[in-house]
This record gives C-alpha cells, sequence and structure tokens, in this order.
C-alpha cells in the first residue's frame, strides 16, 4: 500500500467516525430534549358521566379514571378538584374530591335557579400547574331549566361560518406534492350537511370539488404544476373562501397513511433539490414519539431520490396518539403530525340477569380481566341525553395530546373501519396547533414548582410561652373520620399534619401532649388547613375570538310543562325505597371504604377463623411458631422482600401485624378489604386491610379541651345513589331525558365476576354504558342493550 493510499484510507475512517459521533451526538441531543421536557409523570383524567343532558331537578354523577401518562396505569392521585363553569367561564360549583387506585366518584348537585345552556365540568391536580400546557380535562354538559325549556345548541350558525386550510406536515413546499385538510365549523364547532369545497386557479376556474364529511373535513393534493390559487364553499347565502397558503421555498412535506393498509402505517417525506442545497452537512431526522418514549430514524437526503416512504408495522408503533416530527441537527423542526394507532380491543363484557326482588333486577357481569374498576349508567333505549363525544378510550388515549378534545368520538372508536379510520386521520391532520410544541420542548424542562398532594395538610403552632417546645407533641382526633394521630413539635412551636383525609363538616380536637407522660396541656394550637384550596393556573375559559349569537329556548315555558316534552318531577311522589338489607354498612361510605369490599360481621361470621377469612380475600398468610404474618400476593419487582398490607384499626395504621393477627373475628363490627389496592410510600405496602371494632370510644378516652375545630371544606363525601322525582316514567320525556340507574365503585374482583341492580321502571329494553379500567391500564367502554322482562 502507498503511503498516499494509505493517508487516503485514514483519512475516510476519520470522516465516517466522525459523521457517525455527530449523527449519535444529534441523536442524543434528541433524545436529551424529550427525556427533559417529559421527565415529570402527567396525569391524563377521564369521566365517566350518568349522561350529559340534565334537568335542574336532577344531580350529575360520575366516576373518574385516572392514569399515569408513563406507565398507562393506574396513578396514585389522591386530590382532584372537580369544578363546574357556566358557559360565560363563571365558576358554579366546586369540590376536593378523593381518588383511590387511580378511581374517584362523586356527584354535582344542580340548582334549580339554574338558566338552560352549556357548562363544563373541568377536573383537575394541583400537580398540574408545573405544566405550561392544560392537562386538565373538560366535558362540556347540556343543562335544561324545565321552566326556561330547552336551548338547541347542535343547529349550525351559518352566520359564524369558517373555513380553515391546514398543510399536512403543517408545511406547503415548493416543488412537491402537498396534501392541504379543509376543515368548515361554525363558532360552537357545528357544521352543515352537504358541504363541497371547489378548488379554483388563478383566473377563478374550478379545477377540482371536494366533498365534505359529517364533521366538516376534507383534504386534497396540490401538484408541483397546480395553479390552485383558493377554496371556496358556499353555504345558503354564505360564501367563504380561502387562499391557498404561500409555498416555502425548502422545506419538508410530511405525509402520513395508516388507514389503507392493514395494520401498516406509511409515511412519506418529501423535499426539493433547494432544501438539498441547503442542509449541505446537515442532517435529518424523522422522530415519532408519545411523550418521552420514542424512536428516531435517519433520513437519507438524496438528490436523486427527493421522495421517501418508511414502511411501519403498527406493532412498532405506540398505542394511542403518536406524534411525528422532522428535525435537522441543529433541532430545528421542519413538520410536524400527530396520529392515532388503535390498540387492540381485549375486554369483553358480558351481563346476565340474576335475581329479581321487589323494585330491582339484579345482573350479574362478567369480565375476562379481574380486579377491573368499573362503572354503569343506564338510561332508555330512546334517550336524547347521552353525547357522543366521551368515552373513556377518546379520554385517556387521545384527549390529553391533543389543543382540541376529539369530536364523536364514539363514531370512530366503537366500531372502527377502514372509513372511519380514515375520517380520524382527517381530524387529526386538520389539528392547526400542536399541543407540546417542540420550540417548548427543546428549550424548557417543567420544574416542580407544585406539589403532588396526597391529603390535607394541617399546620398550627402551639402557644410561644411554652417551653421546652420539643418536648410535647400535638394529637389531633376525628370519631368521624376515625383519626388519631400524633407529631412533633420544632423548636420554633411549629406542627404538621401531612397525608390527612378528612372530609366536609369534620369535627377535630386538637390537644397538646407533655412527654413523656402524654400529660394533656390545656392551651391555646392554632391550625391552618394548607392545600384544600389551590388555585388552577389553566381555568376554563370560553374562547372570546369567536362570538356566537345568543340562543333563545326552542321550548318556552308556557310549552315546557306540557306532556311528553319534558320528565316531569314532584316532591309529592313517594318513592320506592332501597331494598333494606339485613348486614347494612356503617362505614362504607367512609373516605376510601368505597373502593375496597366490606363485610358485616354477624353471629355467624364471628365463628369463622380472621386469618383464614384474610386469606381467602386474596392475601396469603404465613404461620410459624405460633405467630402469622400477612402478605400480598402481587409480585413487587422493585423490591426483593415480600410486599405486605397496610393494616388499619378504628383508623390507626399499624406500625406492625401483631395486634391485628392476635385478635378474633368476633372482635370486629365490620372490615374492609382488597388485596389489590395500591399504596403510596416507600414501606413496600400492597393491599388494605381496614377493620372496626365492635368496641366503642369512651367519652373520657380523649379529655375535653378547648381546641375543637371544624373543618367545613375538605374531601367531598361521596353520597349513595338516588335518582330523581320522576312523576311518570311511562312516557316520551322520560323516555328522552330521564335516567334509570347510576352504578359505581364496581369491582370485579379475581374471578372476573361484578354484580349490580338496576331499578324497574317498566322498560322492556334498557341501555347500559359500561366504563372501566384494569390494574394493568387496560380500558374499557361498552354499551349494551339489557332485556328486563
Amino acid at each position: 500500500m502507498s503511503k498516499n493510499t494509505f493517508l487516503l484510507f485514514i483519512l475516510l475512517i476519520h470522516n465516517i467516525v466522525m459523521s457517525q459521533d455527530a449523527a449519535d451526538e444529534n441523536s442524543l441531543k434528541i433524545t436529551s430534549s424529550l427525556e427533559n421536557y417529559f421527565y415529570l409523570e402527567r396525569e391524563a383524567i377521564h369521566l365517566h358521566l350518568d349522561k350529559t343532558t340534565f334537568l335542574t331537578n336532577e344531580k350529575v354523577w360520575y366516576q373518574g379514571y385516572i392514569i399515569n401518562r408513563k406507565t398507562k396505569k393506574p396513578f396514585f392521585t389522591t386530590n382532584v378538584f372537580v369544578v363546574l363553569y357556566d358557559e360565560k367561564g363563571k365558576q358554579v360549583s366546586e369540590k376536593l374530591i378523593y381518588a383511590y387506585n387511580g378511581i374517584f366518584s362523586g356527584v354535582i348537585d344542580l340548582d334549580a335557579k339554574m338558566t338552560s345552556g352549556n357548562y363544563y365540568i373541568q377536573v383537575y391536580t394541583n400537580w398540574m400547574n408545573n405544566f405550561s400546557e392544560n392537562e386538565s380535562a373538560i366535558f362540556k354538559i347540556n343543562i335544561i331549566n324545565p321552566v326556561e325549556g330547552i336551548k338547541n345548541y347542535k343547529k349550525a350558525d351559518d352566520t359564524s361560518l369558517e373555513l380553515t386550510l391546514t398543510p399536512e406536515g403543517k408545511n406547503f413546499v415548493n416543488g412537491i406534492n402537498n396534501t392541504i385538510g379543509i376543515r368548515v365549523k361554525d363558532c360552537r364547532g357545528n357544521t352543515p350537511e352537504n358541504l363541497v369545497a371547489t378548488i379554483q386557479n388563478s383566473r377563478g376556474e374550478t379545477l377540482k370539488s371536494i366533498t365534505l364529511n359529517a364533521s366538516g373535513f376534507g383534504k386534497f393534493e396540490v401538484n408541483a404544476e397546480d395553479d390552485f390559487e383558493n377554496v371556496t364553499v358556499t353555504y345558503k347565502e354564505k360564501v367563504l373562501t380561502k387562499s391557498i397558503p404561500n409555498k416555502q421555498g425548502i422545506g419538508f412535506g410530511l405525509e402520513v397513511n395508516n388507514f389503507s393498509f392493514e395494520a401498516k402505517t406509511i409515511i412519506k417525506i418529501k423535499t426539493n433539490k433547494a432544501t438539498l442545497d441547503s442542509f449541505k452537512a446537515k442532517k435529518a431526522y424523522l422522530i415519532i414519539h408519545q411523550d418521552s418514549k420514542h424512536f428516531i430514524y435517519d433520513i437519507v437526503l438524496d438528490k436523486n431520490n427527493l421522495e421517501q416512504s418508511i414502511s411501519l408495522q403498527n406493532t412498532d408503533l405506540f398505542s394511542g396518539i403518536n406524534t411525528i416530527r422532522i428535525i435537522d441537527s441543529d433541532l430545528k423542526e421542519w413538520a410536524n403530525r400527530v396520529v392515532y394507532n388503535m390498540p387492540k380491543k381485549e375486554n369483553t363484557i358480558s351481563i346476565t340477569k340474576n335475581f329479581r326482588k321487589e323494585d330491582k333486577i339484579g345482573f350479574v357481569g362478567y369480565s375476562n380481566t379481574p380486579n377491573t374498576n368499573l362503572s354503569i349508567a343506564v338510561v332508555p333505549t330512546g334517550t336524547k341525553t347521552l353525547s357522543d363525544n366521551y368515552n373513556i378510550l377518546a379520554g385517556l388515549g387521545i384527549n390529553p395530546y391533543l389543543t382540541e378534545p376529539l369530536s364523536n368520538a364514539n363514531y370512530y372508536l366503537l366500531e372502527p373501519k377502514r372509513i372511519k379510520n380514515y375520517e380520524l386521520d382527517l381530524f387529526l391532520l386538520n389539528q392547526s396547533v400542536p399541543k407540546y410544541d417542540w420550540e417548548n420542548i427543546k428549550a424548557s424542562k417543567p420544574s416542580t414548582n407544585f406539589s403532588f398532594d396526597i391529603g390535607l395538610t394541617l399546620k398550627g403552632n402551639i402557644n410561644k410561652t411554652v417551653k421546652d417546645k420539643t418536648d410535647y407533641k400535638v394529637k389531633i382526633t376525628s370519631f368521624k373520620d376515625q383519626i388519631i394521630k400524633s407529631t412533633e413539635i420544632n423548636e420554633k412551636g411549629d406542627y404538621v399534619f401531612e397525608n390527612l383525609i378528612l372530609t366536609d363538616s369534620t369535627q377535630l380536637s386538637l390537644s397538646l401532649l407533655k412527654l413523656p407522660s402524654f400529660e394533656v396541656i390545656e392551651t391555646k394550637i392554632s391550625h391552618q388547613l394548607l392545600n384544600r384550596k389551590k388555585p388552577f393556573y389553566h381555568p376554563f375559559k370560553p374562547d372570546l375570538t369567536k362570538v356566537c349569537p345568543e340562543i333563545n329556548s326552542e321550548i318556552y315555558a308556557e310549552q315546557s310543562l306540557a306532556d311528553y316534552d319534558l320528565p316531569k318531577f314532584t316532591s309529592d311522589v313517594i318513592q320506592l325505597e332501597e331494598i333494606k338489607v339485613e348486614k347494612k354498612l356503617t362505614y362504607q361510605r367512609s373516605i376510601g371504604n368505597g373502593f375496597l369490599r366490606g363485610y358485616k360481621v354477624d353471629e355467624m361470621m364471628e365463628n369463622i377463623d380472621l386469618l383464614s377469612f384474610i386469606e381467602r380475600n386474596g392475601f396469603t398468610v404465613i404461620r410459624r411458631f405460633g405467630e402469622a404474618t400477612i402478605y400480598s400476593r402481587v409480585i413487587n419487582t422493585l423490591n426483593a422482600e415480600r410486599p405486605t398490607p397496610q393494616i388499619i384499626i378504628d383508623g390507626r395504621v399499624l406500625m406492625n401485624q401483631f395486634e391485628f393477627t392476635t385478635m378474633r373475628m368476633s372482635d370486629f363490627d365490620e372490615i374492609y378489604i382488597s388485596s389489590n389496592a395500591m399504596v403510596p410510600g416507600m414501606l413496600n405496602r400492597s393491599g388494605i386491610i381496614k377493620a372496626y371494632t365492635k368496641k366503642t370510644f369512651k367519652s373520657n378516652y380523649v379529655k375535653s379541651d378547648p381546641n375543637n375545630i371544624l373543618i367545613k371544606e375538605a374531601f367531598s363525601l361521596y353520597p349513595r345513589f338516588k335518582n330523581a322525582d320522576y312523576k311518570s316514567t311511562n312516557n316520551v320525556g322520560f323516555e328522552h331525558y330521564g335516567l334509570i340507574e347510576w352504578s359505581s365503585l364496581l369491582n370485579n374482583e379475581e374471578e372476573g365476576q361484578f354484580l349490580f341492580n338496576i331499578t324497574d321502571y317498566n322498560k322492556p329494553l334498557v341501555k347500559a354504558i359500561i366504563e372501566g379500567m384494569t390494574p394493568e391500564g387496560k380500558l374499557i367502554h361498552d354499551e349494551i342493550t339489557l332485556e328486563m322482562k
């Protein structure tokens, strides 16, 4: 080998290595930007509402579902704020709801004075304030005041119709074939039927026509040589015209097709020679990501091949929304697009009639996924009260990644077909503004300026005259919420109780205890509840840029009480009382207990061995040398030790199991239990056992003290479901707007079976809307017609 040849070989190897290093460095920069921006866990929340149209005589019943977007599994969020706004953005009500294992339930009371119109439920947590994007969930409902009548918000308003054009990939590039999305909607998002868009050239001649779908979406392709000038849509007397966007000299076209080929996604990347000349030594990358999870592909820039196609199996994409971007080595974004990868439906629900007792018909449901949390709304088959916009699949899998929530979600997702997949992609193509802007992603990293609250925090200080303050403790007692806790005092006399689960109108007793005798010292103790009222920095606000004309009621006061228009209500109707169960649970509605399975210890249960009972409810009990230890059956791969359950007796969290394992079943009045419940913390806990003894607190258990305080607003209690007082259920008004049943906090446990009752309103058929979530984060939405006769 000659000296010159050897030098040339070394130079070639050096250039290849440097190129590879640069490519790796660029990929690392992109990876670092994504991982930094999405480093903090983000919650996604969905509400299953009993319906979406209500009369002011009714209540809004709901069950919420929360996931960690990183893991797609239920999140251990506890503090959830549920706020109701009117359509002008005025707050109507606000509640703090306790969530457990990613589930919460609640009710919104309506007022007879509320006006007919659209209202908005916003659900958020304090943690969401850490992000510049609005991560809350918003649900539009319609409320009808029977005196005012119904307002029709679904009728398209031709005076506010708007035409928008959105290039696919957000760029309109010279010299390539571009795809342009079309959308027509009014100020309320409605679209007239049978719209046609005409594409005209600079001479006003029609070159092609596009029929828009029922939601007002369409698209067309512009070839490099086409003389396209504008797009026109005519509706009645209204003519909408929009100029084709100006072409950019350099850039990339991004075209995605995930609906034409079974289980495949085709990505086309198009550019022109001017772009290649401008790049020179720069590189381009195709990024596919969902939050921080991502793939990076090199884009080969070749002047002889200005259009490239990448074929991906859908199994290679992330389940749900994927964001596709083209980024260069300077971290500049050239194109972006969101696509939806439909998850495989694996969960099926079957329901059969079980029994009839008085006015109730019992049903038994089966699911092939154990320990699934469920909620069920039952309405007449002719109902007009359900919106197609909301289901859990869109609520947790699509909407958290968009600035505009998916409309008509049921149409696309319940029975997916190729044409529906195409129309769903039209909606995503026409998303003009991405929720997660690349400039923000590469330039900033969210900080934890707002706490992830678990329960409530009570803080205060003791009298300044008390000396040696660290020799004392402050104790709080609540008989209502079964709380007895004590905490240390620092040198400044301050104390803090964290992670308190208190309900509205809780009476707390504060005591100052002298150590080591625990003598109660009578002195004033100040207090402050810190995190009950947390402002949200992305509150619901109406879009003031869209001025909609006022809507008058279509049914006026003198007509609204006519037969068959709306259901009638009366306070004089004698409601059929709930079936009285002999084993009525006293503590079932206490915070957290609704998520557990409750047992009333009667004479028959008193003879059961306590530890055998625990084993039959999903735990493992190891007995050795006269002692017993209870373990969870959940496999914890993060810790070599076997997890143990959290055990609570009369509100006291036990530090060890000896007290509980030496007690007898007859010592208890009620036991609540769940073997798969998540327990936040570092103590390797999994599963919960809550027991209430038959012994009541004696009046002298806590000495009287002057520090009795009333916590008026804390976690809202979830009342037992009681339907509205319908005067009659045998009319068209009830068929269209009535509610038959609402069941929440259902769990099918290990065997996959769950039970629920439906009140018999003399309907041969009813419609059940079932939503749920498994411990692994699999989502369930089913709509089933049930026979009642």
